[in-house]
């Protein structure tokens, strides 16, 4: 299956005007020529994003679904775009760190204001992927240095590493009117509970997959909502739509104020080690000071086993 980035802004652009021919002219084509590229966009999805016969034009559920895939994609292309052209202007006191989305909105803030003092005077820049696209930046030398949970399957040899701090993946979800959990793992004995869940190709997707398979027989795990991001999961849990497994530093707000409950024992927690990755060849002068200072914090480094 080829699809072509213009194709998704092509179909972004009808998705949001409603109409064929005002998204022609705001791509710059002739209404024939905008039609044929969003049927091929559907013949490469085997799929009908648009509804032909209403007017304005609409999407179908199919189309609603793949607006939020194809507005992600669109935007990370031009993110990663963005970052590369700007390694051009890269300073001599630049420190880049490449980020793995749940820690990017939560942990990595708080990691780099530990840092303030030693990082004054010093431009710090974030490229959030997934960790497989991290790890390939770190070889690279895109990025100096990776934020990421500790995954067996992480990284090689060649990496060394400072673990910084251990979360818990716990379960959570909305709370009853008497703050108890409208869903419960340790009580619900034959039951069939809801659970919201990550792609199991993802290392957090891994974890809860480990976790299931630890469940009482007598208990039914039913998946009715998947996403990649933690913080979409805690939503979703927060609406009562099921459990959900997030890490414990993103949640600690809404534990405090009641939006969400822990809702099982230590069983159903999987320990998240968060680690601080490099590669062992040299980094600019900048990098290998704030390597040195992490070092200071959290004792030598070692290489990735």
């Amino acid at each position: 299956m080829n699809i072509e980035t213009k194709w998704l802004e092509d179909f972004l652009s009808l998705a949001h005007t409603q109409s064929f021919s005002r998204s022609a002219q705001e791509r710059h084509m002739t209404q024939p020529a905008f039609s044929r590229r969003i049927r091929a966009l559907e013949a490469a999805l085997g799929c009908e994003l648009v509804d032909r016969t209403s007017t304005p034009v609409q999407l179908t559920d199919e189309g609603r679904l793949f607006r939020i895939t194809a507005r992600n994609l669109v935007t990370q292309l031009a993110d990663s775009i963005g970052h590369l052209r700007s390694m051009k202007q890269r300073g001599a006191h630049t420190i880049d760190f490449a980020v793995s989305h749940t820690l990017s909105l939560s942990l990595f803030p708080a990691f780099l204001q530990s840092f303030r003092r030693e990082l004054e005077g010093i431009s710090t820049r974030q490229l959030v992927a997934n960790v497989d696209d991290s790890v390939q930046a770190l070889k690279n030398g895109i990025c100096d240095f990776l934020l990421a949970f500790d995954d067996p399957g992480l990284a090689p040899a060649q990496f060394h590493r400072f673990e910084l701090q251990t979360e818990q993946l716990v379960p959570v979800c909305r709370a009853d009117e008497e703050g108890r959990p409208i869903f419960d793992l340790d009580a619900a004995h034959g039951a069939t509970l809801p659970y919201l869940g990550y792609p199991e190709e993802i290392f957090l997707g891994r974890c809860v997959a480990r976790l299931l398979r630890r469940r009482p027989p007598a208990l039914t795990l039913h998946q009715a909502f998947e996403s990649p991001l933690a913080d979409s999961l805690k939503v979703m849990a927060m609406q009562g739509m099921g459990i959900a497994w997030v890490p414990s530093f993103a949640i600690r707000e809404e534990l405090r104020q009641g939006f969400l409950v822990i809702c099982g024992g230590r069983r159903w927690q999987w320990p998240l080690n968060v680690c601080l990755y490099r590669c062992s060849r040299p980094l600019s002068d900048t990098a290998e000071a704030f390597w040195r200072v992490c070092e200071q914090n959290y004792g030598r480094a070692e290489p990735k086993p």
